[in-house]
Order: structure tokens, then C-alpha cells, then sequence
């Protein structure tokens, strides 16, 4: 088995150095991505909950409108 040397020049990363660096900053855009994706969707969850809440409100005063109408 013949062993590779590597050479690493002062103050130059080696070649595994940097593939693990650019791993790290894959993961670290990947996380980031991951947390805008949630954020995005509690905010989409937050305003359909508005409408849907809005929905109901009118839902239940079409309701109480023709309760009171009958009772009349």
C-alpha cells in the first residue's frame, strides 16, 4: 500500500480541510433554508387561521340572524 502525502502549505488549508469546511457550509445553507421554509409556513398557517377564524365569525352571525329571524 502506498501512503499519500499531502502538503500543506503554511496557512493554506488542506484538501480534506477544505472538503470538510464546504460539508460544513453545505449543512449550515441547508439549516438556514430548513428555517425559512418554517418560518414561511407558520406564517401561512397564522393567516389562514385569521380568514378561517373571520369564516366562522360570519358563519355563526348567518346563523344568529336566522335564529333571530325565526323566533320572530
Amino acid at each position: 500500500m502506498s501512503k499519500q502525502l499531502i502538503k500543506q502549505v503554511f496557512g493554506v488549508p488542506s484538501l480534506e480541510t477544505a472538503s470538510r469546511i464546504d460539508d460544513a457550509d453545505s449543512v449550515a445553507r441547508a439549516e438556514a433554508a430548513h428555517y425559512r421554509l418554517t418560518a414561511r409556513m407558520r406564517e401561512l398557517e397564522q393567516q389562514f387561521e385569521a380568514k378561517a377564524s373571520e369564516l366562522r365569525a360570519a358563519f355563526l352571525a348567518e346563523l344568529a340572524a336566522i335564529s333571530g329571524a325565526e323566533a320572530e
